[in-house]
């Protein structure tokens, strides 16, 4: 508190009582030591004589309440002179909180001075509650600019994925249409033409053209079995994941220079949920397909763990990696790892990759299982944790995890 008046009597008696109330009082006698005690240190409220040696209490309020520092300081005057409805209504005008008039009780000044200083503290708690307000709606728009920042990008994404794909599937379309018209078209031509020369009167067949029709046959036969094979392994359907990622490691072995060390837990004479073992299953034949064309490296690595709660799938290889910053899953205008991600997230799983410009890549994909007890197959092999060697497959080794 700041106490301004000439009277020393006065000063001392107001300091006096609100010591005794609890607050730390300061002391002037006329407007220019209460200007330099303000500017030292601002009080929170200022009792001031309207009737100073050298000014006018009232123009000195006004000063107080215009500075940007003292704008907020509460100011009660004083007079036991300036008396009048005018003089009151000019302190009031000129900024001051309250015109007392002398002779003034003391409880008097100590009740005005608490009730100004729970004004003051209300008025603090609402300014720093809009403070906080104020800061959370920033925060608040910046997060959500943010989000539609995210948004424009996955709907951008999303745009272009769909675009690769339809490529993608018009180019899978392409090339069953070229198989099916070079290969399948010739061979049925073969077949044509045994079947015509079988039928010409008085004409027996030779060996050779039905050595021809017998071996145009196995070639269709051949080949309509891989086309099916590709769209989709039976033995995913008849027998599982574990045997169909055995048989698909044969034909990488068999059809490029990719060596694989596949290693299991958990997984052998298991089911799991046809959308699982699919989604798995997809997802390795991607992720060897992005090293084979990408990775540089003729070795890679694939672990396939289950429990009770979820089914783990692992890719790693040596690679020439890539740069994984910003979130982006696409590499070189592929659209397989965006797939891979938004097939395992469908089912409610994890999908994560870490890959760094020539230090390798590795990916995971978790999917969570039912508690409900796997489906078991046939007849569980009393140890699990065995070793399981592929047979006629080159470089496909399948083994326990952990061995």
């Amino acid at each position: 508190m700041l106490v301004v008046d000439d009277d020393v009597a006065t000063v001392e008696l107001l300091a006096h009582v609100l010591e005794d109330e609890g607050f730390e009082v300061w002391k002037a006698h006329t407007a220019a030591e209460a200007r330099a005690t303000v500017a030292q240190r601002c009080p929170d409220l200022v009792l001031l004589d309207v009737m100073l040696p050298d000014g006018d209490g009232r123009n000195l309020c006004h000063e107080f309440k215009t500075a940007e520092p003292t704008r907020d300081v509460f100011v009660i005057l004083i007079s036991g002179m300036a008396v009048g409805a005018q003089s009151r209504i000019s302190g009031l005008n000129r900024g001051a909180d309250e015109y007392l008039t002398k002779p003034v009780q003391p409880q008097e000044i100590v009740a005005r001075v608490h009730s100004f200083l729970r004004i003051r503290q209300a008025a603090d708690a609402l300014r720093h509650a809009r403070d906080l307000l104020e800061e959370r709606v920033r925060e608040r728009t910046s997060e959500l600019q943010q989000a539609n920042e995210q948004l424009q990008l996955a709907a951008g994404e999303l745009r272009a994925l769909s675009h690769r794909l339809l490529e993608a599937q018009e180019r899978e379309r392409r090339r069953l249409a070229h198989e099916l018209h070079d290969e399948a078209g010739q061979t049925l031509t073969v077949l044509k033409y045994v079947f015509d020369t079988l039928e010409e009167p008085g004409l027996a067949p030779s060996p050779q053209s039905l050595a021809d029709g017998r071996a145009a046959l196995k070639s269709l036969t051949a080949l309509i079995r891989n086309l099916w094979q590709e769209l989709r392994p039976a033995l995913l359907d008849d027998l599982g994941l574990l045997s169909a990622l055995q048989w698909y490691f044969e034909r990488i072995a068999v059809g490029s220079s990719l060596q694989v060390d596949f290693r299991q837990q958990g997984v052998e004479g298991r089911r799991f949920d046809p959308d699982i073992e699919t989604a798995a299953y997809r997802t390795v034949q991607e992720a060897l397909t992005n090293v084979t064309r990408h990775a540089g490296v003729k070795e890679a690595q694939v672990i396939v763990c289950a429990d009770e709660r979820s089914l783990r799938v692992e890719v790693l290889d040596e690679g020439k990696g890539f740069d994984t910053r910003g979130g982006r899953l696409s590499r070189d205008g592929s659209c397989g790892l965006v797939g891979m991600s938004e097939r395992v997230r469908l089912l409610g799983g994890t999908f994560t990759i870490t890959s760094q410009p020539g230090k390798g890549t590795r990916l995971v994909a978790e999917f969570p299982l039912n508690e409900a007890p796997p489906i078991a197959i046939g007849i569980t092999p009393p140890d699990v944790t065995g070793s399981v060697t592929t047979a006629n497959a080159p470089g496909i080794t399948t083994k326990a995890a952990g061995e």
